[in-house]
Parts: structure tokens; C-alpha cells; sequence
């Protein structure tokens, strides 16, 4: 999915203050992950699905968008 840049309020002149999360087309479930029990995790839900994102890599990006059950999201950390 492209990033809609008119749609973020994080935008310098040429171009983002910070390079958005690229979340990938195919998810992969929690259950099918190696993730420590001490690692945290963003998430959230629309219309019935589940989207988390690891804390660590928000901090980084601060600002993931794409688009849930239809709808797009814009998350920020």
C-alpha cells in the first residue's frame, strides 16, 4: 500500500520528518512469531481485525498507516 503523504500531519517541506512503518500485505499471526515475553507490542482493532506493531520499531518510524478491515489507520508512538 502507498503512503497517502497529503493525509499525514508529519511532513517536512521535501518530504516525511519521519520515514512511516511499511506494514507488509501478508501478516503474519503472533502465534507463528519467536517473540520474547518481554517484548511490547502496539495494537489495535477494527471491525474484527487485529493489527500490532513491535514498540521497539515504533519508536524508531513513530508513525505506521495503512489500511484495516477497509479502513485506513494512521498510528503514531
Amino acid at each position: 500500500m502507498m503512503v497517502d503523504r497529503s493525509r499525514s500531519l508529519f511532513l517536512k517541506k521535501k518530504g516525511f520528518l519521519f520515514e512511516p512503518f511499511r506494514f507488509p500485505e501478508q501478516s503474519i499471526p503472533l502465534s507463528n512469531t519467536r517473540l520474547r515475553p518481554d517484548m511490547e507490542l502496539i495494537a489495535f482493532e477494527r471491525g474484527g481485525m487485529h493489527r500490532a506493531f513491535l514498540a521497539r520499531e515504533m519508536a524508531y518510524h513513530h508513525v505506521a498507516q495503512g489500511e484495516l478491515a477497509g479502513e485506513p489507520y494512521l498510528v503514531s508512538f
